[in-house]
């Protein structure tokens, strides 16, 4: 896609009105030099007539130019806010391992750097359509007072036009490769800024990780600069191709045909009020190049983006459980990582699971056994590589993935808080203050207007916050990764032996990773992973509905 792509696409409407538009401010702009030029050589009895027509022409050029200006502006705004929302919906529908492999440094720079490049362009794209105008008349008007000179212009315009695009393609490349450099400083710096607190405990490792980002971004200088010196020797040329113009109507010209001087000054004149919009237009590409590789990353960003959408549009999602169900099974699925670093990726399976409406299941193993995963899989984050899951004998597949996840709440241990409670607007103030107090968080943050008024807690405090939002939810599933992981003493008890079986009572199904064999026993059954496979699954004896447990509000 091309910024004139862009803007032909959304001003098919309105295209015919922005062209004459543009052309008016071009006649206007023209007929302003044309009435001077006329004044000069005409008698004192039509001066006043002649400043009455030059006054028309400037009111005429203000007005076209102004409607030009605005409407190419608000074309181009209207259409990236339309491709920031087509992303941001293409982001919503994507799937996780998509995500994940595409990371989140390119869709930054893409919706931000990207978009800012293109409506930076907005401006000069709507002066270059006067100019063009301007351009063409200036040119009659050229050709009107010496058909020869006009060629002599026309033959050095165009020779040096061809040398003023030749290095178009290495502006591309630095551009393009820019890019791409810069998406790899972001993912650095972040790196930095997430991993500030490992990176404090290591000076080496802090050294060789700011070496890395030095490193990159003098890489990004280079290409930046080298495409920013290209561009000004491109501007740097055309005014010496000006010279070279008026240099050939000054010195050659006369040596060959008979001029005299009013018509050589009136040549003069002309190429000097047709340069004006060629040097504009000249000058212009370098915003129309920038543009243009800024539309083409956008269009491969949706283009990956598209790759990595499996699920139905929502309005077109079937729902056939209807927030209810008797039996969740995985039915020999296997989910693979795929190639790593030249290596193989890690695969987990084929396992198979069936956990009923109540139960309480805990997910157990070592690091790297292949648990997190199975619960991304098992909730629909990860569509399994082989295998089914299925919901009360319905296969789980793109077009009812969003309502069967609709079913479950879960907190991951890379989980996140929202600023404002979406999904669940609306809800009563004293049912979240009271989970506030149950959670021991009253005294840490509170609840106004549909958010926390506080979210930098420790990990412990966010993860209970996270539960009150899954309690809020009131799903019939429940997927806990390891959240009682870095509870203190206290709350890892309440979240066993009361929580849990709290849950159980009101119906609800959990499945939670876990670590803590102490209370195995609170379980109905666990499962044990080792090396991507189930190894063993155990029922308990008491499970946890025989735990003395409180009501959760």
């Amino acid at each position: 896609m091309t910024l004139v792509d862009l803007i032909t696409s959304e001003a098919a409407a309105e295209r015919k009105r922005l062209l004459v538009a543009a052309s008016l401010a071009g006649i206007a702009n023209s007929l302003v030099i044309l009435f001077v030029n006329l004044a000069v050589h005409s008698d004192d009895s039509s001066g006043l007539r002649m400043f009455a027509m030059f006054v028309l022409a400037i009111v005429l050029f203000v007005l076209a130019a102004r409607h030009t200006c605005h409407r190419t502006v608000h074309i181009i705004e209207s259409a990236l806010q339309r491709i920031k929302t087509r992303i941001v919906d293409k982001i919503e529908r994507a799937e996780l391992q998509g995500l994940e492999r595409l990371g989140t440094a390119e869709i930054y720079d893409r919706i931000t750097e990207n978009v800012s490049v293109v409506s930076d362009a907005a401006g000069p794209i709507a002066l270059c359509l006067q100019s063009l105008c301007i351009l063409a008349f200036g040119t009659v008007y050229l050709a009107w007072l010496s058909l020869t000179a006009f060629v002599v212009v026309a033959a050095i315009a165009t020779i040096g036009i061809i040398i003023y695009l030749s290095n178009r393609k290495e502006i591309k490349r630095c551009l393009r490769e820019a890019a791409k450099t810069r998406v790899v400083f972001f993912d650095l710096l972040t790196d930095l800024l997430d991993g500030f607190k490992e990176a404090k405990f290591s000076r080496r490792r802090s050294r060789e990780l700011r070496d890395d980002i030095v490193q990159t971004s003098d890489g990004l200088r280079l290409l930046t600069a080298k495409a920013n010196i290209l561009f000004n020797e491109n501007a740097i040329f055309s005014t010496c191709l000006l010279f070279a113009v008026l240099g050939g109507l000054i010195f050659v010209l006369p040596r060959y045909i008979a001029v005299d001087a009013t018509l050589l000054s009136q040549l003069v004149a002309g190429v000097i009020f047709v340069w004006g919009p060629l040097g504009l237009m000249l000058n212009t590409s370098q915003a129309y190049i920038r543009s243009n590789v800024a539309l083409s990353q956008i269009e491969a960003l949706e283009e990956k983006l598209d790759a990595a959408t499996r699920e139905a549009a929502s309005s077109d999602a079937e729902d056939p459980w209807k927030g209810r169900f008797a039996a969740l099974e995985a039915s020999h699925v296997e989910y693979d990582y795929g190639p790593q670093n030249g290596g193989g990726g890690f695969r987990i399976g084929p396992l198979s699971l069936t956990v009923t409406a109540g139960e309480v299941v805990f997910i157990v193993g070592g690091n790297g056994s292949g648990k997190s995963t199975f619960m991304k899989v098992l909730t629909g984050l990860y569509p399994p590589s082989a295998g089914a899951v299925r919901v009360d004998g319905i296969l789980v597949q793109p077009n009812n993935v969003a309502p069967y996840r609709e079913m479950i709440s879960a907190i991951y241990s890379d989980f996140h808080l929202f600023a404002k409670l979406y999904g669940l607007l609306g809800v009563e103030e004293a049912s979240v203050h009271r989970l506030l107090a149950q959670m021991q968080l009253d005294g840490k943050t509170s609840f106004a207007k549909q958010r926390f008024t506080r979210r930098d807690l420790s990990t412990g405090q966010r993860k209970r916050l996270a539960m009150i939002v899954a309690l809020l939810e009131d799903r019939p599933i429940y997927v806990f990764d390891e959240w009682a992981a870095d509870q203190d003493p206290e709350f890892r008890k309440y979240f066993y032996e009361d929580l849990l079986p709290s849950l159980k009572r009101q119906g609800k199904t959990v499945i939670a990773v876990s670590h803590d064999d102490r209370y195995f026993r609170c379980a109905d059954r666990v499962v044990t992973m080792e090396s991507g496979k189930i190894r063993s699954i155990d029922r308990m004896a008491t499970g946890p509905a025989q735990a003395d447990a409180g009501p959760v509000a």
